[in-house]
């Protein structure tokens, strides 16, 4: 990272702003001189609602979040079930999905000209995150970096 803001360190996928959030966490934890263990606890105690979300969202190839329950992000990747009536895939039709790609098309308004479709493309394989692991990871690279 730079002091000026480069288009190349921007965080631009959810796969990359969740690493980030990880590294923050870990580094808060070494700043205020705890364990890794104590952090590890401190996630499986404190915060059993974000364990449940992470156990379910997944990431495509691409760090797009093609399914989550989280409460937070409604309307973020593939609905649960899919409408086979109006040939929408859900999650439990291409969770399996080794190879490929599912496009989605859906409303966006987050331009200043209007509302406009969007059409959003999840490439396999779809993959899931383990918190725990990845501040195992994290801890032992800061670590190593001291």
């Amino acid at each position: 990272l730079t002091p000026t803001w480069q288009r190349h360190c921007a965080l631009r996928t959810d796969y990359a702003r969740r690493q980030a959030l990880v590294e923050i966490d870990v580094l808060a934890a070494q700043a205020l001189g705890l364990t890794l263990d104590e952090l590890i606890t401190l996630y499986r105690v404190q915060f059993p609602v974000m364990q449940q979300y992470e156990r379910d969202t997944y990431y495509d190839i691409n760090g797009r979040i093609v399914f989550t329950n989280s409460k937070g992000l409604v309307g973020v990747g593939l609905p649960r079930k899919g409408n086979a009536k109006q040939n929408i895939l859900g999650w439990e039709d291409t969770q399996h999905m080794k190879t490929g790609t599912v496009e989605v098309t859906t409303p966006d308004d987050t331009l200043p000209d209007g509302p406009h479709e969007r059409t959003i493309t999840y490439q396999a394989p779809f993959a899931k995150c383990d918190r725990v692991t990845d501040y195992r990871t994290a801890w032992k690279f800061f670590a190593d970096s001291a």
